[in-house]
């Protein structure tokens, strides 16, 4: 079964890694929901707000708390929605 990274990364975006695989890309509409898919981008955004970029870490502890719960969340709904057909896996690597 394809597994996918759920993870941040400065300036990007979209929080899987299949948008660095050479395979091709699982059409996301039609397997997630529209509230899920802007969860994940919001995710990566908030990332990307709230994080520093020197250290990479958050300067609150309270909104690096929310981050990872929000992750786990998403990683939960991603399972719910897609797990049937790919494996997903969390990586707070910061």
């Amino acid at each position: 079964m394809r597994e996918f990274k759920l993870a941040v990364d400065w300036g990007m975006g979209w929080p899987l890694n299949d948008i660095m695989s050479i395979e091709p890309r699982p059409n996301w509409d039609s397997l997630i929901t529209p509230e899920l898919k802007k969860r994940m981008f919001a995710w990566g955004k908030y990332f990307n707000d709230h994080a520093d970029l020197e250290s990479g870490s958050f300067l609150s502890e309270e909104k690096r708390k929310w981050f990872d719960l929000e992750g786990v969340r998403i990683l939960n709904d991603l399972n719910d929605q897609a797990g049937h057909l790919y494996k997903f896996r969390l990586e707070l690597w910061f």
